[in-house]
């Protein structure tokens, strides 16, 4: 079986003279110098260049990304997933369009985000989480890992074969982490302006994508040069003359493998170890030469390397899949000798019988346990449901009865509310009634102090004023005294200064009481003020009661050195 695919896709250049001629899978290059009725050289009259060549698959100019990716890399990935390596390269001249072809633009998305997006859409997330990726460059044979910039080398191991010392694999479980990386290491890949492409690579780059069991490589080869198109200087021609290099290294490899040379020159380059195993065949492998047809020269080169590579005879070296075929075809052998030495065919039908039926009551067994555990897991899951039904049931009637009570304590709150601004309106209205209460009996009792006192003061000019006459009288009966008899006139004195004593007695009483009555009046006013502060009445300031006192006993003592009390 063929292993290796060989794809031919033409760049779409405007030109005026048509050197490239595609038909099904045959490509034909005409000379440019036998046209426009140009003489023929003598000297190059037997080098004439026009060629055929065929493929396995041809893209004409008008072959979109779609197109190329669906009929070249999409056949491949169910050979991934079964377990076979898959390698996936571009070649061909600078300029040619390989970087488009294998990555593309935002809006032309290449071979590569498209098999990775169909892959991972294909995967199980067990696969998924295994793989890992690495993303390296060679520049003047120099090997860089982009992911983490470190200058790398190759070594042989006994184990793994070909291995790239401290190459960084990165997991990349999801399709956004490769996105990710790709992006991350294209962004550091060696690029600079030449004469032939303004973006020009300027170095070979190995993406690849480890699997549990397999591998996706995908291959960016550098394109091509020629000095005297490019018109490189300094720096670009030294990269010019090693991308050269290794490109002339793979095509003596591909020369020797189409040519079956016993010695193939992988070792000529890095670039051909690492793609050692994809040219001699153990794994499936697309190559896709870019042409160019306004450059004859290196479309001719691209094309006869293309046409060799497809013919390439691989000898696949698949020894473990070899020897494990051998050994079960070896323990196959064993139980047939086995079966056939101990026992009759009848024995062995018998026998195979017996299995068969241990084996389907086996599986009957099993299917009945699964069908128990698919019963019993419904009924949990059944009880569950109930349950959380019924604890959402409960949850909801506490939360009912939550706020039926919540919303009762706020109607007693607002009755409370309502009832304690009625106390508070109430007990306002009484402290107004007891305040003009308060004032009423405070203005009677000054009234009734005020009278009695006036009282009082008539009273003492009662007395007074016979107190007067009982003098005018006294002095009447002195004079009556000197000329009547002395001892009926001391007796008749002695008599009025009795009743003028006893007059006195009377006036003294009569004063003591009209004090005692005052105390008291003054007494129960302070009761009923001291009432008042208690039962937080309205209340008579404490200097004016002084004030009204003092002004009674001023009143008092002038009344009494006035002689009027």
């Amino acid at each position: 079986m063929h292993n290796i695919t060989v794809a031919i896709r033409v760049k779409p250049v405007q030109q005026t003279f048509k050197t490239i001629i595609v038909n099904g899978s045959t490509v034909t290059l005409l000379d440019p110098e036998l046209e426009f009725n140009n003489p023929v050289d003598i000297l190059k009259k037997n080098r004439i260049k026009d060629a055929s060549y065929e493929f396995d698959l041809v893209f004409d100019q008008q072959a979109d990304q779609k197109e190329v990716y669906e009929k070249s890399a999409e056949p491949l990935l169910d050979d991934l997933i079964s377990g076979q390596n898959v390698t996936i390269f571009a070649y061909g001249a600078t300029g040619s369009g390989k970087t488009h072809t294998m990555m593309g633009s935002q809006n032309q998305q290449g071979i590569i985000p498209r098999a990775l997006n169909d892959l991972f859409g294909r995967l199980s997330k067990e696969q998924a989480a295994q793989a890992s990726l690495t993303f390296l460059e060679i520049y003047n044979e120099t090997i860089r890992d982009l992911l983490t910039g470190k200058l790398l080398d190759l070594r042989e191991d006994g184990n793994k074969g070909l291995v790239v010392v401290n190459l960084f694999k990165a997991p990349v479980p999801t399709l956004n982490d490769i996105n990710q990386y790709i992006k991350y290491g294209n962004s550091r890949r060696a690029k600079e302006p030449t004469g032939a492409n303004e973006n020009s690579t300027r170095s070979h780059t190995v993406l690849q994508l480890m699997l549990k069991q397999c591998t996706f490589t995908f291959v960016d080869l550098a394109g091509s040069e020629r000095a005297s198109q490019t018109t490189n200087k300094g720096q670009r021609m030294v990269e010019g003359a090693m991308i050269n290099r290794s490109l002339l290294v793979l095509g003596n490899c591909i020369k020797a493998l189409f040519s079956k040379e016993q010695f193939v020159p992988f070792r000529g380059s890095k670039l051909t170890r690492l793609l050692k195993d994809a040219l001699q065949g153990n794994s499936k492998t697309v190559m896709i030469a870019n042409v160019a047809p306004n450059n004859y020269e290196d479309s001719f080169n691209t094309l006869l390397y293309a046409h060799r590579t497809r013919n390439i005879d691989p000898t696949p070296n698949n020894f473990q899949e070899m020897i494990v075929q051998l050994r079960e075809e070896n323990e196959d052998i064993k139980k047939t000798l086995k079966k056939q030495n101990s026992q009759s065919k009848m024995q062995l039908q018998i026998e195979q019988q017996f299995k068969e039926q241990q084996r389907q009551e086996k599986i009957e067994k099993q299917q009945q346990q699964q069908q128990i555990q698919q019963i019993q897991q419904q009924q949990i899951q059944q009880q569950q449901a109930e349950k959380q039904a019924y604890d959402e049931e409960q949850i909801k009637a506490i939360i009912l009865k939550q706020f039926a009570q919540e919303s009762e304590l706020i109607k007693q709150l607002f009755k409370l509310e309502d009832a304690l601004m009625q106390t508070h309106l109430d007990i306002v209205e009484y402290q107004k009634q007891q305040s003009v209460q308060f004032q009423q009996k405070t203005e009677d009792l000054i009234t009734k102090c005020t009278d009695s006192i006036n009282n009082t003061e008539n009273e003492q000019f009662e007395i007074a004023m016979k107190y007067k006459t009982i003098l005018q009288q006294r002095r009447k009966i002195y004079d009556q005294c000197m000329q009547s008899q002395f001892q009926s006139v001391k007796d008749e004195f002695r008599k009025q200064v009795q009743n003028i004593e006893k007059m006195k007695g009377l006036q003294s009483d009569k004063r003591e009481e009209v004090m005692k009555k005052f105390k008291e009046l003054e007494i129960e006013h302070l009761k009923k003020i001291s009432n008042q502060k208690n039962g937080n009445q309205p209340q008579i300031d404490e200097e004016t009661l002084k004030e009204i006192k003092k002004n009674r006993l001023q009143s008092l003592n002038k009344q009494i050195k006035d002689g009027k009390l």
